[in-house]
C-alpha cells in the first residue's frame, strides 16, 4: 500500500514549458545547475540500489528516479536545448551493471542509504526555490521550477516517512521536556521566522502602507500584510506557545502614524516600495524553505510547508505587478552560439 501511494507521485504526462524569448543569465544557470545535480542525484541513487537488498529501499529509490528521469531530467533538458544550448549527455543506468546487492567494495548501510537520500532530496528542494525567486523572464519557466519543487517536497516527504518507519533518523534533542514537544532545530526556526516576521517583514509593510496612494500596489501590500504575514506570525506565535515558550509581545502598529507618503524625513517612491517588497519575498521564500527542510517535526514542517505555497503564490502576484508596470530591471539575457 506504502508503495502504491508512491507510485501516484508521478504525473502520467507533462507539458514541457519553452521560453518564448531569451533567457536571462541567471535562469541559464539556475536550469544547468538543476540539471547537473539531477544527473548527479539519479547516479548516486542509483548506486545505492546496487548496494543493498533491501526490497523496500529498491522501491523508494525506483520512484525516485523514475520521476527524475522521466519528469524533471526532460523538462529542464527542453528549456535549455529550446536556447540553443547543448547539454550533458545522460550516463547508462548503473542498475544495468551487475544485480542488486552487488554493488562494489565500499557497502554502505540501508539507513546510511537513507539519510543520504534524505539530504539530497532537501538539496533539491532549495535549489528549486532559489530558481522560482530568480526566474524574471517568462512566468512558464517559474511555473516550471515551482512544479518541480512541489514534486520533490513529496519525494521528500515520502523518504522521511520511510526513513522513520525504519526507525533510521536520530531524533535531535529536545528543546522542552513534554515528548512531543520542538527538538532544539525546529525550536530555532519557529523563533526565527517569528523574528524576522516581528522584526522585519510586518514593520516594513506596514511603513510601506502609509507611504503610499497606490491603489493597486496597497491591494498587494494588504493581502501580504493581513492575509500573508500576520496569520504566519499567529500560527508560530501559537506553536511555540503551545510548546510551552514564552512569546515576547508583537511591535507597535505604525499604521497612521504620519500623514499618507511621508516616513520620517525620508519619501519612497512607488516603484522603490515595490522592488523592496519583491526582494523580501524572494528571500522570506527561501527562508521558509531552509526552515522547511531542517524541521524534523511533521507537525512543523506542516506549517512551513504552508509558508512556502503561500509566498510562491505572494511571488507571482508580485513579479505580475512589476511586469505590467516596468518595476524590473531586466537581469543580462543570454543566447547560445547556437542560438
Amino acid at each position: 500500500m506504502q508503495f502504491k501511494i508512491l507510485k501516484k507521485l508521478l504525473p502520467a504526462s507533462f507539458t514541457l514549458n519553452t521560453a518564448k524569448q531569451p533567457m536571462h543569465a541567471g535562469e541559464i544557470y539556475h536550469l544547468w545547475e538543476s540539471l547537473t545535480a539531477s544527473h548527479q542525484l539519479v547516479n548516486s541513487l542509483e548506486t545505492f540500489q546496487m548496494n543493498t537488498d533491501d526490497k523496500g529501499l529498491h522501491k523508494v529509490i525506483q520512484v525516485f528516479v523514475t520521476q527524475m528521469r522521466k519528469q524533471r531530467i526532460p523538462r529542464l533538458e527542453g528549456l535549455l536545448k529550446d536556447a540553443g544550448f547543448t547539454v550533458p549527455p545522460r550516463s547508462a543506468s548503473k542498475t544495468l551493471q551487475g544485480r542488486p546487492g552487488v554493488g562494489n567494495e565500499v557497502i554502505l548501510t540501508d539507513e546510511e542509504i537513507t539519510k543520504i537520500m534524505f539530504n539530497l532530496s532537501g538539496a533539491l528542494i532549495i535549489l528549486d526555490g532559489r530558481a522560482i525567486s530568480s526566474v524574471a523572464t517568462e512566468e512558464s519557466i517559474r511555473e516550471l521550477f515551482i512544479d518541480l519543487l512541489k514534486q520533490d517536497i513529496k519525494q521528500h516527504e515520502s523518504i522521511i516517512s520511510f526513513g522513520k518507519s525504519r526507525r533510521t533518523f536520530s531524533k535531535p534533542p529536545m528543546a522542552v521536556s513534554t515528548p512531543k514537544g520542538p527538538t532544539l532545530g525546529d525550536a530555532y526556526w519557529l523563533w526565527a521566522e517569528m523574528e524576522f516576521f516581528r522584526s522585519s517583514s510586518i514593520i516594513l509593510l506596514e511603513s510601506y502602507l502609509s507611504n503610499t496612494n497606490d491603489q493597486e500596489l496597497k491591494k498587494l501590500l494588504e493581502h501580504g500584510l493581513y492575509n500573508i504575514a500576520y496569520p504566519q506570525l499567529k500560527q508560530v506565535e501559537d506553536a511555540l506557545k503551545d510548546a510551552g515558550f514564552t512569546v515576547p509581545s508583537r511591535p507597535v502598529l505604525r499604521m497612521h502614524q504620519r500623514p499618507p507618503e511621508i516616513i520620517g524625513q525620508i519619501v519612497l517612491t512607488d516603484d522603490e516600495v515595490a522592488n523592496v517588497v519583491i526582494t523580501a519575498s524572494q528571500y522570506l521564500l527561501n527562508q521558509h524553505i531552509r526552515a522547511y527542510s531542517a524541521t524534523f517535526s511533521d507537525e512543523y514542517r506542516a506549517i512551513f510547508k504552508g509558508f512556502i505555497m503561500e509566498e510562491i503564490d505572494n511571488i507571482k502576484k508580485l513579479f505580475k505587478l512589476g511586469r505590467n508596470r516596468n518595476l524590473l530591471a531586466s537581469p543580462p539575457q543570454v543566447i547560445s552560439k547556437m542560438g
